[in-house]
């Protein structure tokens, strides 16, 4: 398991990290309507991998999608804008 390091206190943001030996770019945006966070993950050629999936607890970002990267998926408490990355983490597995 690899944490991925977030950003408290940001509506849009976007970070690089690699995962499995694979550079991803990701881009985390806050939907004041909907009150929750997306999430758009790229490879380092900017090819989509996933794009606008909801960033909520317990859901793999990679769930249904053919990828070797594993699942990533948010732990903790529900995220807001205030406690992104505080009171909750965004962990990578590996596939087994």
């Amino acid at each position: 398991m690899k944490t991925i390091p977030l950003t408290a206190g940001l509506a849009d943001f976007s970070f690089t990290s690699t995962l499995n030996d694979t550079l991803l770019q990701f881009n985390i945006r806050w939907l004041t309507r909907y009150g929750y966070f997306v999430v758009d993950i790229r490879n380092a050629s900017n090819e989509p991998i996933a794009l606008g999936r909801g960033l909520h607890v317990g859901v793999n970002l990679l769930a249904g999608l053919n990828s070797t990267i594993g699942k990533i998926v948010l732990e903790g408490e529900t995220p807001t804008i205030a406690n992104l990355g505080v009171t909750n983490n965004l962990n990578w597995y590996p596939n087994d």
